[in-house]
């Protein structure tokens, strides 16, 4: 698993596990039990180690799928 700070349109941030680094244009869906829509990876970050931290962070931009229908 690895951390991955997931950025949406609205500037919110948040980090969540993954079991990977998704690539650009897919498609990740993110939740606990509770409905979560279906979203898009419009670009991914590498940001280098810092010295407190040794292992590197990534940053995910994403923007929800449009073709799924919201309830």
């Amino acid at each position: 698993m690895i951390t991955v700070i997931v950025q949406y349109p609205n500037g919110q941030r948040k980090e969540v596990l993954l079991a990977g680094v998704p690539r650009v244009g897919e498609q990740i869906r993110l939740g606990n039990g509770a409905p979560a829509p279906s979203l898009i990876v419009d670009q991914v970050l590498w940001m280098d180690a810092d010295t407190r931290d040794p292992e590197p962070q990534v940053l995910i931009r994403v923007t929800p799928r449009s073709d799924v229908p919201r309830l």
